[in-house]
């Protein structure tokens, strides 16, 4: 009987031992995972910062460039207000010369305007389109057909060919020989 006594503390022993170290063995692996787990998290941080910086810098890049991308057209445009100022400077005895500076100074500013994809819009003796032009007031006018752009107060452009401004423009009615003759008739009895 004690060889089954001495036996059974032999096993018991055993298997103790091989709890602690299961046991020991489960603490290195949490205190592992728990370190694991800590750098990632360090790690995760750092990469959500790091988005954080390039979408603040990305940001304030596209703020500089929408405030200064339109430095190069500026610094033409400047030209042309030099030309102004100089023409607004000569004297009243070089009227001739002021009016061809001004020419001039229309046609550099059409050069630039179209370097930078802007155009004026070609209205005159055209037909109206409301995609391209404003009606300010209707022309009578007998030699053209209703509809037809007879005046520009104010040139049009696009960009691209994107509207950026509609011309205002006068555009032709029919004339009161093209209409009716009974109120031509009316017309001529007042008169």
């Amino acid at each position: 009987m004690s060889d089954n006594v001495t036996s059974g503390n032999i096993c018991d022993n055993a298997n103790d031992t091989d709890r602690d170290n299961k046991k020991s063995s489960e603490k290195v692996s949490v205190d592992e995972l728990q370190s694991k787990i800590d750098e990632l998290n360090e790690q995760l941080l750092r990469a959500l910062a790091e988005t954080q910086n390039v979408r603040k810098r990305a940001e304030k890049e596209k703020a500089d460039i929408s405030k200064f991308s339109i430095s190069a057209f500026a610094k033409d445009v400047l030209r042309i207000r030099d030309n102004l100022q100089l023409a607004l400077n000569s004297s009243v005895e070089n009227s001739g010369n002021i009016i061809e500076g001004i020419k001039l100074t229309m046609s550099e500013m059409d050069k630039i305007l179209d370097c930078y994809g802007i155009k004026i819009i070609e209205t005159l003796n055209k037909p109206f389109d409301p995609n391209f032009h404003q009606a300010m007031i209707e022309i009578e006018a007998e030699d053209k057909a209703p509809g037809i752009v007879v005046q520009v107060m104010q040139d049009g452009f696009t960009i691209y060919d994107r509207l950026l401004r509609p011309a205002l423009v006068g555009v032709s009615k029919r004339g009161i020989s093209q209409s009716d003759p009974a109120d031509a008739q009316s017309k001529e009895e007042k008169q």
